[in-house]
């Protein structure tokens, strides 16, 4: 046990917050109260490699990706670490599945790791990137990293310190994909029909030819009745559900990514809803004519 590590986050981190953690509302304190020892020792590991099923998939093309979840936006800190999430309508879907729907020992990790993050910041990178040259090491040029996984940060410095390895990340940050300047760092724009802002940035990032992944409110049983078109502004939609090695598309591609971990009776009363993060039955043509 490192009694300092928790001493700082005692003196530093918002306690007071308010989180969803294990399906009910606590406070900072209240969780880092419930398991002092585990919250009291650095993170076992930073990168899970091939840790879930559509990460995985990437193998199948040669591609083991290392994958840092953080706890999504103001889960911990009144200061989010994914910029645009409230704007584009994903915040609360993201808190709420990674406090009701993830498995607590997910849930501490994410936490452990964010804390580490923002309180312990050199150690924190001195270990992602000690990480980050054993996976490569190990995997070779079959090595990816997204770092990204539950954020939206800016890592430049750290990509641009390992020029021969291949990172890609989604963002709702459009200038960091325009002005990304690492050609070893690859970005997807993620879009969404959520609000004003998040409609022009989309339609921004279709004229500026980024790559676009988009979510659609379906996963696609015979409940589901909203289809997915099979091409959108003259190109043909990408099945970016098939792995999550977005770096492998072609220049300026757009992907459909299906609802995951939802009801299709939610599903059906939200396809009456316009202002969605996901294209729903009420905004797809919005989508069209965009």
């Amino acid at each position: 046990m490192n009694n300092q590590i928790y001493k700082t986050y005692l003196k530093e981190a918002e306690l007071n917050h308010i989180l969803l953690f294990n399906g009910k509302q606590s406070t900072l304190l209240k969780v880092l109260e419930s398991d002092i020892e585990y919250f009291s020792k650095k993170p076992f590991s930073l990168l899970g490699i091939n840790s879930s099923n559509k990460i995985e998939k990437g193998k199948k093309i040669n591609v083991n990706t290392g994958i840092l979840y953080l706890a999504p936006d103001t889960m911990v800190t009144s200061k989010t670490i994914c910029p645009n999430a409230k704007r584009n309508g994903c915040s609360n879907d993201c808190l709420f599945s990674s406090g009701r729907l993830g498995m607590i020992t997910a849930q501490k990790a994410m936490i452990r790791r964010t804390l580490y993050y923002l309180y312990h910041n050199e150690a924190f990178m001195d270990q992602l990137q000690e990480e980050i040259t054993k996976g490569y090491k190990k995997y070779g040029e079959s090595f990816a990293v997204r770092l990204n996984g539950t954020s939206d940060l800016n890592w430049s410095k750290l990509v641009s310190d390992n020029p021969s390895i291949q990172f890609y990340d989604y963002t709702k940050l459009r200038n960091l994909a325009l002005k990304n300047k690492n050609k070893n760092h690859h970005y997807t724009f993620s879009g969404s029909l959520y609000s004003d802002y998040s409609k022009s940035e989309l339609k921004k990032a279709v004229n500026d030819d980024l790559n676009i992944a988009l979510a659609f409110n379906t996963k696609g049983t015979k409940k589901d009745t909203l289809e997915i078109p099979k091409e959108l502004y003259g190109k043909k939609l990408v099945n970016f559900d098939a792995t999550d090695v977005r770096f492998k598309d072609k220049k300026g591609s757009i992907g459909y990514l299906k609802r995951k971990g939802s009801k299709a009776s939610d599903r059906i009363e939200e396809n009456k809803i316009n202002n969605h993060f996901f294209v729903t039955e009420s905004n797809i043509k919005e989508l069209i004519n965009l």
